[in-house]
């Protein structure tokens, strides 16, 4: 399990939620620093941050308290060469490409950030908005990566073009998945959610907006795995 950021951007998806996120989170970096730092002291030392200014200051305050790695989404609408700087200054082990660039399926601007990604000395993957159509058009193409950052959660929510698909691709490949939108934004319980994931995936991202969240997933987690 890892720390998500999503909720701390005030993402559309987040419904009515979603601009009271941005103003107590993303407008305070503190706060967001708070919940990376009550989530690592729990046990699962990582987190999983979009690129993002106060975000990324968020994790430089947070590591004032306990270092520790982090998996990062690139933004498409950034520079890549800045986000790559900003990262390599931070514990960062896995980079995936925005969603956006990684469906739109160009090869040759793919490998171009794939390559980027490793010359500043750090592993690529590919995020996925669309991963039943996306994972095997990108196993046919060959592509250096080791991991995908795939919706998937037990109502098969956003997990496009079917539920279905989705996990038939996630099945035929030897890469790592790591799930986002486990909990379908809300709409599923830890303890009914999370056991799903866990099926299906390597490991997962969830975003917090309370310590009460982190504390009640880590214990439905102790509860589930060994």
């Amino acid at each position: 399990m890892t720390c998500g950021s999503a909720p701390f951007i005030g993402l559309g998806y987040f419904g009515f939620s979603a601009f009271n996120y941005r103003v107590k989170f993303y407008n305070h970096p503190d706060n967001m620093a708070d919940i990376f730092t009550h989530f690592v002291r729990q046990g699962c030392k990582s987190a999983h941050v979009l690129c993002y200014d106060n975000i990324m200051k968020a994790i430089r305050m947070a590591y004032e308290v306990e270092k520790f790695p982090i998996m990062a989404s690139l933004v498409s609408a950034k520079s890549i060469a800045s986000q790559l700087k900003a990262l390599s200054r931070l514990e960062t082990v896995l980079v995936f490409v925005d969603p956006l660039q990684s469906d739109a399926l160009n090869v040759s601007t793919l490998q171009k950030t794939i390559k980027s990604i490793r010359d500043a000395g750090m592993v690529p993957g590919l995020a996925t908005y669309i991963p039943g159509s996306t994972i095997p058009a990108v196993e046919d193409i060959g592509l250096d990566i080791a991991a995908y950052l795939v919706p998937v959660n037990k109502q098969g929510k956003y997990m496009q073009p079917t539920k279905e698909k989705t996990l038939a691709a996630i099945a035929s490949t030897d890469k790592k998945i790591v799930a986002m939108k486990p909990l379908a934004i809300g709409k599923i319980s830890p303890r009914e959610g999370f056991p799903f994931v866990l099926e299906h995936c390597h490991g997962f991202c969830v975003g917090f907006t309370s310590k009460e969240q982190v504390d009640e997933a880590y214990h439905v987690l102790s509860e589930i795995t060994p």
